[in-house]
């Protein structure tokens, strides 16, 4: 109702096409993780996304599912719920699981990137990965769940 009103009084503006929404359930898998690409997939196919955001985006996606499985609660009974959000210059994903507060955003680890491979220690390079490709990363703790919200401007 708010669009017909906008072109009743405003005149010959042009309206912005409403977000395009995807939601996924993930129950515990890895495997589920590829819904979510495809979905990805498809919408860089279909134009509506440069293909880098949606690369850039599918590796943070990866990073942030993987981790949630493998350190969280997500379960058949608790699934893990990703909305991905397709809009006007922007790909956006918000990534809720339950489990122990955990905010990634703030971690103080941060992964050697110089030295050699068999002298580094393990862990931290996805979660830098993920801060330095996306444009947006934030984190929250709301109703026992953690809420993770990625974006990538193109």
């Amino acid at each position: 109702m708010w669009q017909w009103l906008k072109r009743l009084f405003g005149g010959a503006r042009a309206v912005e096409p409403e977000p395009q929404v995807w939601n996924f359930r993930i129950k515990g898998g890895r495997a589920e993780i590829g819904a979510v690409n495809d979905a990805l997939e498809r919408a860089a196919m279909a134009g509506e996304v440069p293909e880098p955001a949606m690369r850039a985006m599918q590796v943070a996606l990866d990073e942030l599912l993987t981790n949630a499985i493998m350190h969280g609660d997500v379960s058949l009974n608790d699934p893990m719920q990703v909305d991905l959000i397709v809009a006007k210059g922007a790909l956006r994903a918000v990534v809720s699981h339950a489990g122990t507060p955990f905010d990634p955003t703030k971690t103080e680890h941060r992964p050697d990137l110089e030295g050699n491979l068999e002298d580094r220690e393990i862990g931290g390079l996805g979660l830098h990965l993920v801060r330095e490709m996306m444009d947006e990363f934030s984190y929250e703790f709301a109703n026992g769940r953690n809420v993770l919200r990625v974006g990538k401007r193109f």
